[in-house]
């Protein structure tokens, strides 16, 4: 039986591939453990403004209206236990999402999927990637799909614009660019004041790269049972998985 069956992982996604290229422990505690994470009001930011944005470039919503209903439901999620880096990030949403509305409204509107993720409409993209006596569905889902433009984009909100991208965004990114026959990828970040776009590279070697560690992955998960794995997993206290959650990882770990 090979790794992936033994612990009934169905399918695998570009999220999950990165979790464990960074920290195996983190997937190990959500994946084979099922401990929840908490969803952090960084990422609750991210999809408000995507939420917002779509609503107006595709569904007709003003922009007036859109950043009301954004603050509104920010301002509620960040009511209780907010640090100060979550507040001035509830002060920079606006400014995303008129700075992400403005440099996408040239594409006009987005192709929306039928798949309901987080409660919102994406379009699901998947790829076998096939290993020593295994084939395992990778399963993403993408933001906002130009078919007539051959143009996929991911928003990606950040309080710090990036000068290139990380080796997680061009490993989803490159994912998006292989499932998609090759069509073109771009990560637009934006920040409350300023925005900025970063292209996909080529996606063979990243594709060659995913394939790689989810070989890997499915060669340690071979070695024993869930409660086997956490016994002498690594793990990497230091990663940004546990940031929130650091109690449940001296409760699963010890450190």
């Amino acid at each position: 039986m090979n790794g992936f069956a033994l612990h009934n992982i169905q399918h695998s996604s570009p999220s999950a591939i990165n979790m464990w290229a960074a920290a195996p422990c983190a997937f190990i505690a959500k994946y084979l453990l099922n401990q929840k994470f908490k969803f952090s009001l960084a990422a609750k930011a991210g999809m408000i403004v995507e939420e917002a944005v779509v609503n107006v470039l595709s569904n007709g919503w003003t922009e007036e209206k859109a950043l009301k209903a954004a603050i509104n439901e920010y301002t509620k999620a960040s009511a209780f236990g907010a640090s100060d880096a979550d507040l001035k990030r509830g002060e920079a949403i606006a400014g995303m999402i008129t700075g992400a509305i403005a440099e996408l409204k040239q594409y006009g509107e987005t192709e929306q999927g039928t798949d309901i993720v987080y409660g919102k409409k994406q379009k699901k993209v998947e790829m076998i990637c096939s290993g020593d006596g295994f084939k395992l569905p990778v399963i993403g889902y993408l933001d906002l799909h130009y078919p007539k433009h051959g143009l996929i984009v991911d928003l990606k909100t950040t309080m710090r614009l990036p000068s290139e991208m990380s080796d997680e965004h061009i490993r989803q990114g490159g994912f998006y660019r292989g499932a998609m026959g090759n069509q073109t990828v771009k990560f637009l970040y934006v920040s409350g004041k300023a925005h900025k776009w970063h292209e996909v590279p080529d996606a063979v070697p990243v594709l060659q790269e995913i394939k790689t560690l989810v070989n890997r992955q499915e060669k340690f998960l071979k070695l024993g049972d869930a409660a086997t794995l956490q016994s002498f997993v690594p793990v990497n206290a230091g990663s940004y998985y546990w940031t929130g959650d650091e109690q449940l990882r001296k409760s699963l770990y010890g450190i």
